[in-house]
């Protein structure tokens, strides 16, 4: 019934197969040409075809074969379709201004390769590919599950191992050839086993757990960039925590993110049913299929491993972690080799995370104010913060589980603006030029200071005028400069009186030996050594 689902609606990969196979049917290379891999497998589960690799039994039959159909069809175009690889016996093509059956099949790439086997010399270790059979093909590849082919000459379905059909049916994961040799052939293919294991949710035999462990260090010779990639589609998978547990079980996440092993038996507050880790993966299972916001879910809560604190009746603490979690993101991520876009948008929403805590279960203790200045700081990335930020209040201790609070307040900031992020950025009525002018200083940090001041009021009240913006400028330099005349005894402070530069700056908490903001360490005990540290900047 699928499969007849999907003849009614074909997906422009299967009108390219249907065409091929029509014309492979009357040509040179009948009974020569086999889909491979993972679109067999899909078409076996009932899943649309996606990704179209042939190969051809044949000597230098992929490059060869995609030549010929190019220009039977009148796509050739020499240097660029096909383009080959010799050394590999490879060609990718497309079937560019070729119309079938109503569908333009022109924007679907096809790769074709020869099958191949390795030939080793005497002595070295890198094997030289070369010409095989089907069988041998399938024995190099990384599952019986993507071992698999289907004549497009007959439309018969092969399965050279003898196991792919069935481990299908049984939902198992498992390599054509003993595990260790596959592996030793590309290191990668065990966070590959792995990924399908999740996505499909089959199951892997003990052997095959065995060998990933036993084989865990080579994925250290692997790209970072390879091991991204995988990693990403791990993450977009149905069972994600999944994937993740494997990988830490086997010991492979030592070569991805052994920053998260850290965080295994790491105890929480009253607040958390989990350790860390445990608690990360629940936030990972919780969140919505964005891979900006599931990324996101497996860094945020990292810098607790660091930032821990226990109170002498016990309480813990997690001052900053946020902050944290953070910067090791960015460490991770770099490492990885994502994109400077991707490393900052992750980075800014673990830093963010925990901005709207206190908004209570229906939100209503967040202020309008505060909820401006979050959607200003998030700016573009609100949808996945949104997302991370409802998983992680959802798996939190029964009692401290806010599922209603997210929902609420991502209405309440559609109702601040017009929903679209540029609207939540701050538009004030006056700049540093009408400040300098009205108060006769130069450019410096006082006057960012009080442009500081009037963008905190625009969060109040966004309708704000010139003449009121300034006026308040005016007084906060007022303030300031008689604040500083008087030197305010430190242990007297009052964070209101002190200007937004003060407040943002830096200090060591020599608890944590984590940097936090002078504007948090204020706010601890008065005999907490990071408050003392942020009062005795004050006095400067």
């Amino acid at each position: 019934m699928i499969r007849f689902y999907n003849l009614l609606f074909e997906s422009t990969e299967e009108s390219v197969l249907d065409y091929l196979s029509r014309l492979i049917k009357n040509g040179p290379y009948a009974g020569n040409v086999f889909l491979a891999g993972g679109a067999v497998r899909d078409e076996i589960l009932g899943v649309p075809v996606k990704d179209i690799d042939i190969v051809v039994t044949m000597p230098d039959g992929g490059i060869e074969f995609a030549e010929w159909i190019t220009k039977e069809v009148g796509a050739y175009r020499k240097e660029s379709n096909p383009v080959t690889f010799p050394k590999f016996g490879t060609a990718k093509f497309n079937l560019r201004g070729v119309i079938h059956k109503g569908v333009d099949l022109s924007n679907v790439d096809i790769e074709a390769v020869m099958t191949r086997g390795e030939k080793y010399e005497r002595g070295s270790r890198k094997p030289e590919v070369v010409y095989a059979d089907l069988h041998a093909d399938a024995e190099r590849r990384d599952l019986t599950v993507n071992a698999l082919f289907k004549d497009l000459t007959t439309g018969e379905i092969l399965d050279p191992t003898g196991k792919g059909r069935q481990d299908i049916k049984d939902g198992i994961i498992r390599t054509p050839l003993d595990p260790d040799s596959t592996f030793a052939d590309d290191p990668l293919r065990m966070l590959r086993a792995i990924r399908f294991a999740v996505k499909y949710d089959w199951k892997m035999p003990k052997e095959l757990v065995v060998a990933l462990t036993r084989n865990a260090a080579s994925l250290k010779n692997i790209s970072a960039e390879r091991i991204q990639d995988e990693l990403n589609k791990i993450l977009m998978t149905n069972h994600p925590d999944k994937g993740l547990r494997l990988l830490s079980a086997t010991g492979l996440n030592q070569y991805v993110i052994p920053e998260l092993d850290a965080t295994k038996g790491v105890g929480q507050n009253a607040y958390h049913k989990d350790d860390v880790f445990d608690h990360t993966l629940e936030v990972l299972k919780n969140t919505p299929k964005n891979l900006t916001a599931r990324l996101v879910a497996v860094f945020h809560d990292l810098g607790k491993v660091e930032t821990k604190t226990t109170e002498p009746d016990g309480k813990i603490h997690f001052y900053e972690h946020e902050l944290v979690g953070a910067e090791l993101a960015k460490k991770v991520m770099n490492r990885l080799r994502y994109s400077n876009d991707e490393i900052a948008s992750v980075s800014k929403i673990v830093g963010l995370h925990m901005k709207l805590k206190h908004a209570g279960e229906d939100g209503s203790k967040a202020s309008d104010k505060s909820l401006r200045k979050f959607m200003a700081a998030i700016g573009d990335d609100l949808e996945p913060a949104m997302l991370i930020m409802q998983a992680d209040n959802i798996s939190h201790s029964d009692k401290a589980s806010q599922p209603d609070q997210i929902p609420a307040l991502y209405k309440r900031m559609k109702e601040l603006n017009t929903g679209h992020p540029a609207d939540a950025k701050p538009k004030l009525p006056i700049n540093g030029n009408d400040i300098m002018k009205a108060l006769d200083i130069k450019p410096g940090p006082m006057v960012k200071a009080l442009l500081k001041t009037v963008e905190n009021a625009w969060f109040e009240d966004p309708t704000i005028d010139a003449k009121t913006a300034l006026n308040l400028a005016v007084r906060s330099y007022k303030r300031l400069e008689k604040s500083r005349a008087d030197k305010t005894p430190a242990a007297s402070v009052d964070p209101k009186t002190l200007s937004p530069t003060i407040l943002n700056q830096r200090i060591r908490n020599p608890k944590t030996k984590q940097d936090i903001l002078v504007r948090t360490a204020l706010k601890y005990p008065d005999n907490h050594p990071a408050k003392m540290a942020a009062l005795k900047l004050t006095k400067r």
